[in-house]
């Protein structure tokens, strides 16, 4: 019990720091793109491991060569579609398709046998996709041919999770946290060709936040997740996750003064409700 709560508490320290990366990822997509942001972001993370890893005790990487690979490309394709379908739809409506993913973990899970279904849990998960709405929305949205792109990278966020809980429980963390990042910042390389060059100088000027998210929000924040994952069943992880767009509202709210309105308080309680029964 108290290792599943130490678990817990990894998993809401990681939703902290993701709830901080919104205000640096636009500064440094709209300095550099997309592609050359996720190339950077992960390829500085994957240098800081491997440097790392020189002083390291050295193993047979081989399993956690492929694990990585898995998680990686899994990863990619999550953040590259929830990216692109942003180009197509609103922020609000990305947020609470990618907080789907939670419904696509435990209908995976029961499907698959490794979670039985319960009443708590689906009384959790309704609370938590209804809280997300009232987070995200404040009126009705027809859904879009970018809703639709979203929700394809909500089915790779859902097996990223799954996958990240199967891998962390066999692997080494610390090769594995490096071969997603290698993997992740590999495959964004592929869109080099079709995408503009950006600048020395306009790398120079996001080099802080660069290194803040790859530091911070790719390697401990990764590595609380893959920790974190050991010891928390998915469907309770992939609950949990969704408080990231509560702390990003509440960050937003102590820095830069954005309003919360009656909607994004309910949606808030609603979220930290569900994460509550479904610890229990």
């Amino acid at each position: 019990m108290k290792k599943k709560f130490v678990g817990q508490l990894s998993l809401i320290f990681l939703t902290f720091l993701w709830g901080t990366t919104f205000s640096f990822i636009k500064v440094v997509v709209n300095e550099i793109g997309f592609a050359y942001y996720v190339a950077l972001r992960y390829g500085l993370a994957t240098f800081l491991l491997f440097f790392i890893a020189l002083f390291n005790k050295k193993e047979n990487v081989g399993e956690q060569l492929k694990s990585g690979f898995i998680l990686g490309i899994l990863y990619f394709f999550g953040i590259s579609l929830q990216g692109l379908g942003m180009e197509y739809t609103s922020a609000s409506s990305a947020a609470f398709i990618t907080g789907l993913s939670v419904v696509i973990v435990y209908v995976i899970e029961v499907i698959s046998g490794r979670e039985k279904p319960s009443a708590k849990l689906a009384i959790a998960i309704a609370l938590s996709v209804l809280g997300l709405y009232f987070l995200s929305f404040s009126g009705f949205t027809v859904p879009n041919l970018g809703d639709l792109i979203v929700l394809a990278g909500a089915f790779f966020w859902a097996l990223q999770i799954i996958a990240t809980g199967k891998y962390s429980r066999n692997s080494n963390l610390f090769y594995l946290l490096m071969f997603e990042s290698f993997f992740t910042a590999i495959s964004a390389t592929l869109f080099f060709p079709f995408v503009k060059m950006p600048s020395v100088n306009s790398i120079l000027e996001v080099l802080l936040p660069l290194a803040y998210l790859s530091f911070f929000c790719t390697i401990i924040a990764n590595a609380l997740q893959l920790y974190g994952q050991r010891l928390v069943s998915n469907t309770e992880a992939a609950i949990i996750y969704l408080l990231e767009p509560v702390i990003a509202a509440l960050f937003s709210h102590i820095t830069i003064g954005e309003q919360l309105g009656i909607n994004q308080i309910v949606g808030a309680v609603a979220i930290i409700l569900a994460m509550a029964i479904s610890s229990i």
